[in-house]
């Protein structure tokens, strides 16, 4: 089996698993996030070698997943918060970098649960879903224009197969996806079209992140938990930056 066949399959499992989460609904929801950043946290530490100087950072993994359960419980998630900060700088190795990770994925959670999915007050489907068209069809342009036009170089220095072309890309076929599945969700579809590029744009952001993290550390994929993919921070990175700027135009009074 080749690899972009593996890369297809797996996938389309993984698209299938989130939307059950979210047909099952909030519980499920809080359940499949928890997975997720238990893997993250331990694919930070894999990728870091910080648990070498102290023991207690091992914590770290359960903390993040605890934080998914507790997300309505504004003075447990700032004490697991407190925690995760404490267990990040324990360790001398790395331990800047580790400790930023640990705080992006830690307050990408948060955000995903309580500002896009609105789980505290219910479960707002429609707005993770649109996250999701826009990472899947951003990651699914940026791929297939960088391979049949990429030629000039977007960050060599962060991540050389990136290409400007492929960036172009992400924006088309993200722009397609909406005007399928999304357009109309307002009265002004300038807005909807500026929501677009700016939640595209942050998902390639948070690509660029991880491959600079990588670069960094001189590591091929945070994992090879996925087949075709890598690990869980190579297949949601643009996730976690799209949730950042998601969050930040929700938070304006722009969602779905």
């Amino acid at each position: 089996m080749s690899n972009l066949s593996l890369r297809l399959i797996s996938g389309a499992i993984l698209l299938l698993i989130i939307l059950l989460a979210f047909y099952l609904g909030p519980k499920a929801v809080i359940t499949l996030s928890g997975i997720v950043t238990f893997l993250l946290y331990a694919e930070i530490l894999k990728a870091m070698g910080g648990y070498k100087d102290n023991k207690f950072i091992l914590l770290s993994p359960l903390i993040c997943m605890a934080s998914a359960f507790f997300v309505t419980n504004y003075q447990i998630i700032l004490f697991l918060l407190v925690l995760i900060v404490v267990a990040g700088l324990f360790s001398k190795h790395l331990r800047w970098l580790r400790l930023l990770a640990f705080f992006y994925v830690f307050v990408a959670q948060y955000l995903f649960l309580t500002i896009i999915c609105e789980i505290p007050l219910f479960l707002n489907i429609h707005q993770p879903l649109f996250l999701l068209m826009v990472v899947v069809t951003s990651d699914t342009g940026g791929y297939i224009f960088g391979k049949l036009f990429g030629k000039n170089k977007l960050a060599p220095k962060i991540s050389p197969k990136k290409t400007w072309e492929g960036a172009i890309g992400s924006f088309v076929v993200s722009l397609f996806g909406w005007f399928l599945l999304f357009k109309g969700f307002s009265n002004n579809l300038i807005l909807e079209v500026i929501l677009v590029i700016i939640v595209c744009a942050c998902a390639q952001i948070g690509d660029l992140i991880e491959s600079h993290v990588k670069r960094r550390l001189s590591i091929k994929d945070s994992s090879r938990i996925i087949p075709g993919h890598g690990g869980v921070f190579d297949r949601i990175d643009s996730i976690l930056g799209a949730t950042f700027g998601y969050s930040m135009v929700i938070s304006f009074g722009f969602g779905i």
